[in-house]
């Protein structure tokens, strides 16, 4: 039987369990219709090289790893569905999960209708994450359009290590050393402030709520974000916050305050700026700001620029802890590891991830076939938890949540990614000054 290790970020996405479905999720629409058999064969020749995902997770008392399966079809994974409501098909497969027990680690669908394409892929959190995610979509067109130019099937992907190790490579010695001993847990988060989710019922299913966000707006508070030396993801957070000080009830032992975290890239410590195979490299950084009612969006965006310039200005930020999980799964057998890591961690209650620009001149088929609208997903969380993910294609914003509950939280959430929009809106208007 072969067998892949099963990397530190692995067995963590594994442990994600309990709070998510660890399934990514990629969408693509497209002006025209794709070459399912040349796509398929270019997917089946991807598998081929990349063996984590046509694996099995196999979970062990002590020591976990990835059994390689050999015998799988296109069947298993990749469909042609051509139908009337291609949102529909869309919206039902979407809430999808990725099973790591099942014999495959992705999922893929072509839906047509009226001459059109959408491209759908699920896959594992655990064999990689949003970083890659960009990666292994591009070299899916890369490589069908060279198998559509030269008609012989020459994949190319990386191949390489898939261990969180790799992030310390390029660093000088002296760095490398101090970055090993990083043994802090910034887990910690001093308040327990949720989203107002119903209880959990019968009634609750896996949903994915989008919110598009157009352009005009996104370029608008962009340019004011200029205006204060602030970026996209500071006003985005702010947004987030104003937002949730209106919807939640906010815990008295944190001081009026909540604690956002936002998910950043490790690959930034790598000089190709890439891990060597498909895998998670993602860290941390929490944001904390207090709940002021005078407040408006200019000055929570302040708030928030002050609470992150001290993570920003870390040489480290993002690498604590990661000593401390290796040091778990290095001495401690599977089992006992999980129980010692659920003692000291704690998943984020609420978090964001701007998972980033799609190109759109990363997705043109040879042919002249173009995606014309794109987005990222990350996973559907259970009770309580929450995340909010955002795309950008074409300047317009994608914001999208996903979770499991029912059709009040479904209004709920809605409700949420409206008003996320109107902070936009209002800090585009706003008139408040950000001098100090």
């Amino acid at each position: 039987m072969a067998r892949l290790k099963a990397e530190m970020w692995d067995k963590m996405q594994y442990l994600f369990r309990n709070y998510y479905d660890c399934t990514v999720h990629s969408v693509f629409y497209f002006d025209g219709q794709i070459d399912e058999k040349a796509l398929g064969e270019v997917y089946m020749g991807i598998l081929a090289k990349v063996p984590v995902l046509h694996s099995t997770f196999m979970d062990r008392f002590v020591k976990p790893f990835w059994k390689v399966n050999r015998k799988y079809t296109l069947d298993d994974f990749f469909q042609l569905v051509e139908t009337a409501d291609p949102e529909d098909y869309l919206n039902n497969f979407i809430s999808t999960p990725i099973i790591s027990s099942d014999k495959l680690q992705l999922k893929v669908r072509v839906i047509r209708s009226e001459g059109k394409d959408i491209l759908v892929m699920l896959s594992n959190h655990m064999c990689f994450d949003g970083g890659d995610l960009f990666y292994f979509t591009q070299k899916v067109v890369e490589n069908y359009n060279n198998y559509k130019k030269t008609g012989v099937l020459n994949i190319d992907i990386k191949q390489g290590t898939r261990a969180a190790d790799q992030v310390y490579k390029d660093m000088p010695f002296a760095e490398k050393v101090k970055a090993k001993t990083l043994f802090k847990n910034v887990s910690e988060v001093k308040g327990k402030t949720t989203f107002p989710y119903t209880e959990e019922g019968e009634l609750d299913r896996p949903r994915l709520i989008l919110h598009k966000v157009s352009g005009e707006i996104f370029n608008a508070a962009k340019e004011k974000a200029k205006q204060m030396d602030a970026k996209m993801n500071d006003v985005f957070l702010a947004a987030f916050f104003r937002t949730l000080f209106d919807i939640c009830e906010i815990d008295p032992e944190a001081d009026n305050s909540i604690t956002i975290p936002s998910m950043i890239n490790l690959r930034k410590y790598m000089l190709e700026k890439d891990t060597m195979g498909l895998t998670n490299m993602t860290g941390f950084m929490p944001c904390t700001v207090k709940k002021e009612p005078a407040d408006d969006m200019t000055r929570t965006i302040i708030k928030v620029m002050k609470s992150l310039e001290t993570a920003k200005n870390d040489e480290h930020n993002g690498l604590y802890s990661l000593p401390l999980l290796k040091l778990a799964y290095g001495i401690l057998p599977q089992r006992f590891a999980e129980m010692a890591i659920k003692l000291g961690y704690q998943n984020p209650l609420i978090g964001m991830s701007n998972i980033g620009p799609i190109n759109p001149k990363n997705y043109v088929l040879e042919g002249g076939v173009k995606a014309i609208d794109a987005w990222f997903s990350g996973a559907i969380k259970y009770k309580p938890f929450i995340q909010l993910a955002l795309t950008t294609f074409n300047g317009e914003i994608t914001f999208s949540v996903g979770f499991k509950g029912n059709d009040e939280d479904e209004k709920r959430v809605k409700d949420m990614l409206l008003s996320v929009e109107n902070y936009l809106r209002k800090f585009i208007k706003e008139d408040s000054s950000w001098e100090e």
